[in-house]
């Protein structure tokens, strides 16, 4: 089977990827830093893994993404790993900008790319996406991550069922892990935190099962549940509670 993580020079990108290495399978990996993919590359056997360097937010990104997908033969399963964050309290424009570019206009370019390659050719396809549990409720603390993350899930949804108006073969899964301990937080104490190589393999089984959302792990499945039933005005309300640690953010 043929996949690409799009994303996978470090955390979660690079961890999924290595397990899908280890099963045996043909990989292409992006990301915009070579010599970490590379890295990954030297690892695995003559001809398992296929590299190409690019960034999301580049107008190109889906030029270089169709030379990979070229020169493994095509792609069953993409995931989609890319993904900036920051809390901003602050509210600077080009940290919101700059989330926006990658986590929502980076996604689309590739998103649409592969829909259009799948459908258009008549193959099965299987896209994927690491959104995060910032999706389920707004968070002030970082508008721009919460609202791209929730912009990822949501389209989706609507690629869900445009598969169905165009008939095309295509699954589509929704990851949202919590705390993951990645580079992303390295440093900083959070709860729940997951080990990245837990939260990868279950990503890897929740795609394998072709389930459509799939939150990372079963405590922040059941938080999740608890976060759905928060009356928006509550929740809104419960930003008061942060005033005094604004400044951490």
């Amino acid at each position: 089977m043929n996949i690409i993580i799009i994303g996978a020079t470090s955390g979660i990108g690079r961890a999924v990827a290595e397990i899908y290495i280890g099963q045996g399978h043909r990989v292409g990996i992006t990301g915009r830093r070579k010599h970490l993919l590379e890295e990954v590359a030297s690892a695995a056997p003559d001809g398992q893994v296929f590299t190409q360097a690019f960034d999301v937010a580049d107008g190109a990104a889906a030029d270089a993404l169709a030379g990979l997908v070229r020169r493994m033969g095509g792609v069953d399963i993409c995931l989609y790993s890319s993904g900036y964050g920051h809390t901003n309290t602050a509210l600077d424009p080009e940290l919101e900008l700059g989330q926006t570019e990658v986590n929502a206009k980076g996604f689309v370019r590739c998103a649409v790319w592969l829909f259009n390659y799948w459908a258009g050719n008549g193959l099965r396809g299987h896209l994927a996406v690491i959104s995060s549990v910032a999706s389920i409720l707004p968070l002030g603390v970082c508008p721009a991550y919460s609202a791209t993350k929730k912009f990822e899930a949501f389209y989706l949804e609507t690629l869900r069922q445009l598969a169905v108006i165009r008939g095309a073969d295509i699954r589509f899964t929704a990851i949202k892990p919590g705390f993951v301990d990645t580079d992303f937080i390295h440093g900083r104490h959070f709860p729940m935190t997951i080990r990245r190589e837990k939260a990868a393999a279950l990503i890897v089984r929740a795609i394998k099962k072709h389930k459509k959302t799939a939150v990372i792990d079963r405590r922040w499945a059941a938080l999740g549940v608890l976060m759905r039933l928060i009356p928006s005005p509550l929740w809104n309300w419960s930003g008061r509670y942060f005033r005094p640690y604004k400044d951490m953010f």
